[in-house]
């Protein structure tokens, strides 16, 4: 069973590590508000956050946070970020009971709002943002949790989980921040927004930007979130081309044939009390057209992750683009585990970025003007090297000495000591050596 209720977010009492103690509090979910930088997510963007209105509220971006059985804010627990799709909210998941599997899970699971935004900072004709959901999610979202709940520090204890949209915004940000997530996870995931059959990225990107809203939202940029569709910034933004960015987390991708199963065909047959009337068969058959569009993206996503040696479990399963399929996929997630030992401080890894600024294991990177191309960090052992950006970049390291070179560079690190997700706005004050 799961208690909802609403709050305010509020300050966060001091916490250590305890066993688990046996109580009868069910768990619940709370809503809280995330509110977001003006210059990150204009409240008009939350007027439309389905495909209608009917979705939308007033006051900043909000969260749902499932707090498990006998919740104790004196012990740290494992952390599940868990996006939303296009067409939802922060809350619908946990109103088609898609959050239920995790009741037991001994875990804080958030949805977040994405706002059909795609996790994306939006190109916009170059300003990369109005809206910024990527930037809001890693400069506030996560530190706001952080702050708010107690949350295990470990690597391991950290997933981002997400259904459709969602995934591409779990398997992109995942790799925005390795060195914080353990596990990803995609199901039924819009992974290539470059690709699908034969559908070109021109007509994806322009459909991703009217089911997006943009007209209502005043944005008339021809290309509003990536730029050119086969442009720097989308290929910065492709999971498929971005797939070594999680060579060291765990991976978990799920997708349907779209073909429908017996419990898609159960499903829509007792919602419309007929398998054969008009609205029924009209939302299978937009749920059918729907994973149509998803399948072929994880085809090559996955090849592209076998291509690179990235290990991945990926599962394919008769299914649409349905709450049933979701739910299966969720469960078999679950199954598979999201929590299990990982990689804290590889000797080696590559990512590459279109980000002005971000984390990447044990240290913060912030260009001086945005980059112009997709940049290559690669790091073995203490010798990093970044290919060329179109701008000079500053490194700091968890300590506080910064590095600052032109690109491309090939720079020494002194130390690696982690450090947390936090917005990466520190300069060091002195030089490594």
């Amino acid at each position: 069973m799961i208690v909802v209720a609403t709050v305010s977010l509020g300050g966060c009492a001091s916490t250590t590590e305890a066993s688990a103690t046996a109580s009868e509090a069910p768990a619940r979910v709370v809503t809280i508000k995330i509110p977001a930088p003006a210059s990150e997510i204009a409240s008009t963007w939350l007027r439309f956050v389905g495909y209608s209105k009917s979705l939308g509220y007033s006051g900043p971006p909000r969260a749902d946070v499932l707090l498990p059985a006998g919740y104790n804010p004196h012990k740290r627990y494992p952390l599940i970020i868990f996006l939303d799709g296009l067409g939802c909210n922060y809350a619908t998941w946990a109103e088609g009971g898609l959050d239920n599997p995790f009741d037991h899970q001994g875990a804080i699971v958030v949805t977040p709002e994405g706002g059909n935004g795609w996790y994306t900072d939006w190109w916009n004709d170059g300003r990369r943002g109005d809206p910024s959901w990527e930037s809001y999610y890693l400069d506030t979202v996560i530190p706001t949790i952080l702050d708010r709940y107690p949350i295990l520090p470990e690597r391991r204890d950290h997933a981002l989980v997400g259904i459709s949209m969602g995934g591409l915004g779990a398997t992109y940000l995942g790799g925005r921040l390795p060195g914080f997530f353990g596990s990803v996870a995609s199901l039924s995931g819009f992974v290539d927004p470059q690709s699908s059959g034969a559908l070109s990225a021109a007509l994806i990107q322009g459909g991703m930007a009217v089911t997006s809203f943009t007209t209502q939202n005043g944005d008339s940029d021809p290309d509003p979130i990536y730029g050119p569709p086969e442009g720097f910034y989308a290929d910065g933004h492709n999971p498929v081309l971005l797939v070594k960015n999680l060579q060291h987390t765990r991976l978990f991708v799920s997708t349907g044939t779209g073909v429908p199963s017996e419990a898609d065909l159960d499903y829509f047959s007792s919602r419309f009390n007929s398998p054969v009337a008009p609205r029924s068969l009209a939302q299978l058959q937009a749920d059918t057209t729907n994973e149509h569009i998803i399948y072929p993206m994880n085809e090559p996503y996955h090849s592209a992750l076998v291509a690179a040696g990235v290990a991945a479990t990926y599962q394919v399963h008769t299914g649409v683009h349905a709450d049933p399929d979701f739910l299966a996929e969720v469960k078999a997630m679950l199954k598979w585990g999201l929590f299990k030992p990982v990689v804290t401080n590889p000797v080696s890894w590559t990512n590459k970025t279109v980000a002005t600024r971000g984390q990447l294991w044990d240290f913060n990177y912030r260009f001086t003007n945005p980059p112009t191309q997709v940049v290559r960090f690669k790091q073995f052992g203490t010798t990093l090297s970044i290919s060329a950006a179109g701008s000079s970049v500053t490194i700091t390291m968890a300590n506080g000495c910064a590095i600052h070179a032109s690109t491309p560079a090939t720079v020494h690190l002194p130390n690696r000591d982690p450090i947390s997700p936090r917005p990466p706005e520190r300069v060091g004050h002195r030089a490594c050596r």
